[in-house]
């Protein structure tokens, strides 16, 4: 199903399409997602699902930078998504402790903001954004999870910190903790460059070859079914969304 459009014409400069789905095992979807390429925005949020109301954490972020109205340059557009998740990291803290003390609500979230070819990346957690541009295939994002936070500090080798306890757990998060660190990347997309915004359901199924491989066929729309259905044909153990963007410059 495709994501949200907010009613609006879309922007000539980018086309895209995202799906998500519970999964084989699941009951529940505690991903979200918005697809708006006539504001140059499109979020996936991964609602934690080891703590309550996972889906209630992806749908206030998605929800809520939906009513942002963008009319000025991409620093501008940056602060206010950047600002807004500020708020919804509060709010939902708030929420938590009205639950039970220690209570968690909390959810990744990664974003993709474009002003024609400028483009910016948020994101807290370890939902990804790569980039796939005349067959190189790249992750712009970096995963917050504690191996790689080990990684990061020299302390150990990837393949000794995936042997740690509690490798994946993820260190940031909107609602995680009172004070929210967002990550932000700035680029300039080139005509013919594929975005995918993805939740860990996708990359738990399929290496970065596979993903390259059915992110560059057909067109957004079939792109992202692909990449859907070969995630569902494996396990398909947990929540998966995609969202393919595709700058036509």
């Amino acid at each position: 199903m495709a994501g949200d459009s907010l009613g609006l014409p879309n922007s000539p400069a980018w086309t895209s399409y995202g799906v998500t789905v519970v999964g084989n095992k699941r009951k529940h979807n505690e991903d979200a997602l918005l697809d708006c390429p006539s504001l140059g925005l499109w979020v996936v949020a991964d609602g934690m699902g080891g703590h309550q109301s996972g889906d209630v954490a992806s749908r206030l972020v998605v929800d809520s930078l939906s009513t942002l109205e963008f009319n000025q340059n991409l620093d501008s557009q940056v602060e206010a998504v950047c600002n807004r998740l500020h708020k919804i990291n509060e709010d939902l803290c708030l929420f938590a402790s009205g639950i039970q003390q220690g209570s968690i609500v909390g959810t990744t979230v990664v974003a993709l903001l474009a002003k024609e070819a400028e483009c910016a990346a948020v994101w807290a957690g370890d939902s990804r954004l790569y980039q796939l541009r005349n067959g190189a295939f790249t992750q712009i994002t970096r995963d917050h999870t504690l191996i790689d936070e080990l990684m990061d500090s020299g302390v150990m080798s990837r393949e000794v910190a995936a042997k740690q306890v509690g490798a994946n757990v993820i260190t940031r998060a909107v609602g995680g903790q009172l004070t929210l660190a967002l990550d932000v990347v700035r680029f300039q997309a080139a005509s013919g460059d594929r975005y995918l915004l993805c939740s860990d359901g996708l990359d738990k199924e399929l290496s970065e070859s596979e993903i390259a491989e059915l992110m560059a066929a057909g067109n957004c729309q079939s792109a992202a079914e692909a990449l859907i259905n070969q995630a569902l044909s494996r396990s398909g153990r947990d929540n998966i969304t995609v969202l393919v963007a595709e700058f036509i410059g």
